[in-house]
């Protein structure tokens, strides 16, 4: 696949503007119209949730299916095009949120406790960095600028309304489930990465397009170790947030827990039977 030429990240004063349909720059007015749109639907969701809830939560087990199967039915889309369009660089699912959209509609359709884990950790602590060093390099005339965002919309989106919504909170087990998964994830990226000349979620000494946070970490196989360090250290610190603003609702504001919605009779996120 050609790569694209490479295009200034944020362009200055003295630079010609833009064409938004044909070219992304990080750091833009492009970028925070794209994000406000992103987190602006994010939110849309959020409130139609909370108030269907309010009205039952059958009404809200509605609603959140119908998110899960627009993930399911655009995602599938969206697999079979990269499919028939075949690029051993880009299109097999190894990718982490190529991944983790699909969990992500296991949660929402099951309120299954390992994917809400997954999709909490993996979601807010991994995915969610695009929004903020995106790779992007081409507007909203391209196909692949929809792919994209949506894709990643879709995931954190999920993530957020399982906590805002559901009163998902993680306790240890699903911090233990995540980062286990995680690294077993990573192992065996790095296997096919290795075996196929890749570099799915830069786990592997093949190049990636544009620029990336991960660039910072030095050379495979060296950043595949910093990865996973990084991985495990934002996962923990994800759960001491987590951990803290229950403390402070709950102790300190003496606000009872938020509302929990899912399976209370269900096996705890856990490796074990």
């Amino acid at each position: 696949m050609q790569k694209p030429p490479s295009i200034n990240p944020m362009p200055d004063s003295a630079s010609p503007a833009y064409r938004w349909v044909d070219e992304f720059h990080a750091f833009t007015s492009f970028h925070w119209v794209v994000l406000a749109v992103c987190f602006g639907s994010m939110v849309l969701c959020c409130v139609v949730g909370k108030m269907l809830l309010r009205r039952g939560e059958d009404r809200e087990a509605q609603f959140r299916k119908l998110l899960g199967w627009s993930i399911l039915i655009t995602q599938g889309l969206i697999f079979g095009r990269r499919m028939v369009f075949f690029d051993v660089q880009d299109s097999l699912p190894l990718h982490m949120c190529r991944l983790g959209v699909f969990i992500a509609a296991w949660q929402l359709f099951t309120l299954d406790r390992r994917a809400r884990s997954l999709t909490l950790f993996w979601g807010i602590g991994l995915s969610a960095q695009i929004f903020f060093t995106p790779y992007l390099e081409v507007g909203y005339g391209h196909l692949s600028f929809w792919i994209y965002w949506l894709n990643h919309v879709q995931i954190v989106g999920c993530a957020i309304y399982d906590i805002v919504v559901l009163g998902y909170r993680p306790d240890w087990r699903d911090l233990r489930f995540a980062s286990i998964a995680g690294v077993i994830y990573a192992i065996i990226t790095i296997g096919f990465n290795i075996m196929l000349g890749t570099n799915y979620s830069y786990l592997g000494a093949g190049t990636h397009e544009g620029t990336s946070i991960v660039d910072k970490m030095g050379p495979f196989p060296q950043r595949t170790i910093w990865m996973m360090l990084g991985a495990l250290f934002i996962f923990a610190l994800i759960f001491g947030v987590s951990k803290l603003a229950l403390f402070v609702r709950t102790r300190v504001l003496g606000k009872p827990p938020p509302r929990f919605v899912g399976p209370t009779q269900r096996p705890d996120a856990t490796l074990s039977p």
